[in-house]
């Protein structure tokens, strides 16, 4: 019995931190729903755009392969939020802006995409909740 133990934990030791590292959130991430938006805030700008997104689900997702060029770019918020800006660029080249419509604040948000030939891109965008809280996230994926 001794020795399973050590072995159990050890096992556990390796698999356990993936999964706890998915679910770390910074400290206003744990606070009331209703105060989350309030507590980034404060932050001020995230650097990190992974950690900024947190909660964040998009189309097409990071990492994705279209078959074809996507016709939108949508993001759902666990927030009501503004999309405010997005671009995408192919490897090597310029950012091309995509047009924003203004709208009223939402958990579902998206934009029409130009026609992209096949490659890979790269999309930024940025959100905005109604007490000014800013979000941004990066997207890379690839067209085929």
């Amino acid at each position: 019995m001794r020795k399973i133990i050590p072995a159990v934990a050890m096992t556990l030791a390796l698999t356990v931190p993936p999964f706890a590292q998915a679910a770390e959130a910074c400290c206003c991430c744990t606070q009331d729903p209703a105060n989350a938006l309030a507590g980034h805030d404060a932050h001020g700008a995230d650097p990190d755009p992974d950690h900024a997104a947190h909660g964040v689900v998009t189309t097409p997702a990071d990492g994705a392969m279209t078959d074809g060029s996507p016709d939108w770019f949508t993001a759902t918020f666990p927030h009501a939020m503004t999309l405010t800006s997005v671009t995408v660029s192919a490897d090597g080249r310029p950012a091309i802006t995509v047009p924003v419509a203004a709208a009223a604040a939402t958990t579902r948000v998206s934009a029409d995409l130009p026609t992209l030939a096949p490659g890979n891109y790269v999309l930024n965008w940025t959100a905005e909740g109604a007490d000014g809280h800013e979000m941004t996230g990066v997207v890379r994926f690839m067209v085929h």
